[in-house]
Parts: structure tokens; sequence; C-alpha cells
């Protein structure tokens, strides 16, 4: 398995588990790996957080895409 497959794997189960706070705790977890110092765990969560805001943004947007000029 790759690393983005992976990250998405995470996200699904931490939405499945914290369901609509799945965001704030990756959040926080990216935030205390920042700061204890762990950049690279940082920014997996980063990662992590940004696949699962990636099916809430489509629920917010619709069906717009980005090429879409309302996007």
């Amino acid at each position: 398995m790759d690393d983005a497959s992976d990250n998405d794997k995470l996200a699904r189960d931490m939405i499945d588990v914290h369901g609509t706070e799945a965001a704030t705790v990756a959040r926080e977890n990216a935030r205390a790996a920042a700061v204890a110092g762990q950049a690279a765990q940082a920014k997996y969560w980063i990662r992590v957080l940004g696949c699962i805001q990636r099916p809430q943004a489509s629920k917010v947007h619709g069906d717009l895409s980005p090429s879409d000029p309302a996007f």
C-alpha cells in the first residue's frame, strides 16, 4: 500500500470512529506533534486531515469542480 492509500484508510477509519470530530482529532494530533518538534509526524497528520476534509468539502460545495467558475 502506498502512503496516499494509507492516509485515506486512516482518514476513513477516523471518520468511522470519531464522526464529525475526526478533523478536530487529526488537527489536535498535528498540533501536538508540531509542539513536540516532530515535524514528520505533524506533516503526516496534516495529510490525513486533508483526506478527512476532502469529502466534507464536496458536501459543502455540492457537485462543483475546480474548473467551475463558482468553485
